[in-house]
């Protein structure tokens, strides 16, 4: 039995091995405890700006669309505080933002009965294979393209390694056949990247899933527990050092 049968992981993600690289004390929570860590006004924020940028771009009135974005943004935080108020006055300059963008593109395609469209590649070691899978966001066939939309506070520069790896495994996915960039968009503007090599990237994550298929074979969960190192400094915890505490005791 494989380290991943073992622990009954049956799929690998972008942000599970980005995770397993970063923070390996929140990974062995997340993934071997199921105890996950808080999702932030940010992060919340820009699956609320997603949704409205779609409905909007497949035909819905924007103003509606942002209506309901702003709704369904506060109905997750009991209490406003000022991270949180200021998430949510991003909401509406976001949408606006990537809707000008994108319109260019005309609308999304999407899978029936689905506003992402799945997608799959396959790691493979010595004796052991596992999915690494992804949804997504925006793809145009009409222009060859696939677009994820990243909200943020600052735009980057260039990608991120997290993200370089995310649109590299989208892009192996698409087998070349497709043009794969990330729209970030902040409230003031927006800006289309597309950095890295996906035949390196998707090599030095095999490297990464290698070792985490080594190290899940070797010890069971108690074991991880006990031995992983843990950064209580790491944003990874931001909002969830209750969780951290209790589980690790730091």
């Amino acid at each position: 039995m494989n380290g991943f049968e073992k622990h009954g992981i049956d799929h690998l993600s972008a942000s599970s091995v980005n995770l397993w690289s970063n923070a390996p004390d929140v990974w062995v929570a997340s993934y071997l405890f199921q105890r996950k860590t808080a999702m932030g006004p940010a992060p919340w924020r820009g699956i609320c700006v997603e949704d409205a940028v779609v409905e909007t771009l497949c035909g819905g009135k924007q103003a509606e669309a942002i209506d309901k974005a702003m709704e369904k943004f506060h109905s997750r935080f009991m209490i406003a505080d000022d991270d949180i108020a200021r998430e949510a006055a991003r909401i509406a300059p976001m949408v606006e933002i990537a809707v000008q963008e994108l319109a260019q593109y005309g609308k999304p395609d999407f899978p029936e009965d689905s506003k992402q469209e799945k997608i799959s590649i396959t790691a493979r070691g010595e004796d052991w294979s596992i999915p690494v899978i992804g949804f997504l966001d925006l793809v145009f066939p009409d222009h060859g393209l696939v677009i994820d939309l990243k909200t943020t506070g600052r735009i980057p520069s260039s990608m991120s390694a997290e993200h370089q790896l995310q649109r590299a495994i989208y892009a192996k996915a698409k087998g070349g056949n497709m043009a794969v960039k990330f729209l970030y968009v902040s409230e003031k503007k927006a800006s289309l990247l597309e950095d890295g090599d996906p035949t390196e990237l998707l090599a030095q994550a095999k490297v990464q899933i290698t070792r985490m298929e080594a190290f899940l074979r070797t010890l069971d969960k108690e074991q991880a527990k006990a031995i992983v190192p843990i950064n209580p400094a790491s944003f990874y915890w931001k909002g969830s050092e209750d969780l951290r505490k209790e589980f690790y005791g730091m």
